[in-house]
């Protein structure tokens, strides 16, 4: 029906048809584009692995982790409003928690508090005793709780170009304090078949876990895993390590495009919770 319109005035019929033919090649070239970027991924931990879908929509993302278990989980990251933040849903409770700058701000001024409170208990304890609970944490305790400094931040190599499942990537190596603790294989763009515009959300995300982690610590040291903060580009095979063995390894198996309904990005009817119970508002 297209190429049986009326021809122009002036123009030939196979002039025109070819013209139709190219508008609408170039047409259906763009429509694949449309859509939200939809990524499947794996996660190995020993013989157990996960598979987590994601769903980026240029200014939001969302990620649904299910376990070798069946247990699922998850977790949005939006933007609306200027206002980013974690939401947490757990359809299972048909509940959702938040983690916005409020949120981490209050965090913040509890842990402070609660650390102030340890220090004090801590100037009564013998060398001894405190060497003892700094060993019962394993050096994880918080700055400023005995003598265990900040942990230090991974730092990022790249050591040359890879491939994982057919997506061309840069391999980087993390190392902290001199130790190999994570290896990964990052992407642009245009190696995924995605526009820029189509990620624009992770460098939100970025800044969002970097201010996450500087308000309240290696608590928030997951929530960066999503980013890859220190890394260029959408991470497609992550590798982690501990006294140099393997403990989690996860890979990009696919990145396509996905339709939206809606409820993608919605809680639908789950009710707000409190992401610490508790905790008291300021």
């Amino acid at each position: 029906m297209l190429f049986n319109q009326p021809v122009p005035a002036g123009t030939s019929r196979a002039w025109y048809g070819e013209g139709m033919k190219h508008a609408l090649a170039a047409l259906l070239a763009v429509v694949p584009m449309l859509g939200a970027v939809k990524i499947l991924s794996e996660t190995a931990n020993g013989n157990r692995t996960a598979r987590q879908t994601m769903i980026i929509d240029s200014d939001k993302m969302r990620a649904d982790m299910t376990s070798s278990t069946g247990e699922s989980t998850s977790v949005m990251f939006l933007t609306d409003g200027g206002r980013d933040r974690f939401v947490l849903l757990d359809t299972a409770k048909n509940e959702y928690r938040e983690i916005d700058q409020q949120t981490m701000k209050r965090m913040s001024q509890q842990m402070q508090g609660a650390m102030t409170q340890l220090n004090e208990r801590l100037k009564n304890l013998t060398p001894e005793q405190r060497a003892m609970m700094e060993k019962m944490m394993k050096g994880q305790m918080p700055p400023g709780m005995g003598q265990v400094t900040k942990q230090e931040p991974v730092v990022y190599k790249a050591t040359g170009s890879g491939n994982v499942n057919g997506f061309a990537c840069t391999m980087y190596q993390g190392t902290r304090g001199g130790e190999k603790v994570v290896e990964v294989c990052a992407a642009q763009p245009n190696q995924l078949k995605v526009t820029a515009a189509d990620m624009q959300v992770f460098e939100r995300l970025k800044q969002f876990t970097a201010e996450m982690t500087s308000a309240i610590g290696n608590f928030a040291s997951a929530a960066a895993q999503f980013a890859d903060v220190g890394v260029p580009g959408f991470p497609v095979s992550r590798v982690t390590y501990n006294g140099g063995q393997v403990t989690h390894k996860s890979e990009v198996k696919s990145v396509g495009r996905a339709a939206l309904t809606g409820s993608e990005f919605s809680t639908g009817g789950a009710k707000k919770a409190e992401f610490m119970p508790g905790a008291r508002k300021r």
